[in-house]
């Protein structure tokens, strides 16, 4: 790390234009063109009707999650099938640029908050953070938050990128990826996606030191933040 680096906190980092400008997410749905289907691989809609075929209610978290495009979606496909009684859709995102729910729409809420300081209240069976973790700072612990989040038979998935992680002032570096194996976190380094079932994820051990706002532009080609760490040998 450069001396000239500064290091934001978590309070300062909100504030800073690459975080509260940044436009990955803002606009995709949830399935078809520019949409979460194209990043992970299957469509939510989908993916949570199977869950009802176990289980009485499902529970999709989307965090980072833009103007809630893809929530729209989905709960306009639940509603159409009378079944929104058996979902609950719930978007988070640092800035409130959501798209007004209409009338008819019953299960879904929007929370206006950064990742770290949002505090989940129950188990969801789905947890999804697409291209959002970029701008947050601690994205180490962002992950372990989010995947304690998860009911017993749940799924976390998010994109991720490895060289966005310093320890000891060094990216890409084995500790991560240990952490990742330790506790069953899938790490897909060609599509820089991570996914997990897990539910008990212990934080990871180095300390936190702060972001980079000025890390210019990453593997998107959009600016985004590195996170810094510092772990005792």
């Amino acid at each position: 790390m450069s001396t000239k680096t500064t290091l934001l906190a978590e309070n300062e980092l909100i504030w800073s234009p690459v975080v509260a400008n940044n436009r990955m997410n803002r606009e995709r749905k949830a399935s078809g063109v520019n949409s979460y289907e194209q990043e992970i691989g299957f469509r939510p809609e989908e993916w949570l009707h199977k869950q009802l075929q176990t289980q009485e209610k499902v529970r999709w978290l989307d965090v980072c999650c833009g103007q809630g495009n893809a929530l729209l979606q989905v709960a306009h496909y639940f509603e159409a099938q009378n079944l929104q009684a058996q979902i609950q859709l719930t978007g988070v995102d640092l800035v409130n640029f959501f798209k007004p729910i209409p009338s008819n729409i019953t299960c879904l809420c929007f929370e206006t908050s950064s990742v770290i300081h949002w505090q989940p209240t129950q188990a969801y069976d789905l947890i999804t953070c697409i291209h959002g973790l970029h701008y947050v700072g601690d994205k180490l612990q962002a992950i372990a938050q989010l995947t304690n989040s998860l009911s017993a038979n749940g799924l976390f998935i998010a994109n991720f990128d490895l060289a966005s992680v310093f320890v000891n002032d060094s990216p890409n570096t084995p500790t991560v990826r240990t952490w990742f194996t330790q506790h069953q976190i899938d790490y897909q380094s060609h599509k820089r996606l991570i996914q997990t079932q897990n539910h008990q994820v212990a934080p990871f051990a180095g300390k936190y030191l702060g972001a980079n706002d000025q890390a210019g532009k990453n593997y998107t080609g959009q600016e985004a933040v590195n996170a810094y760490y510092l772990l005792e040998k």
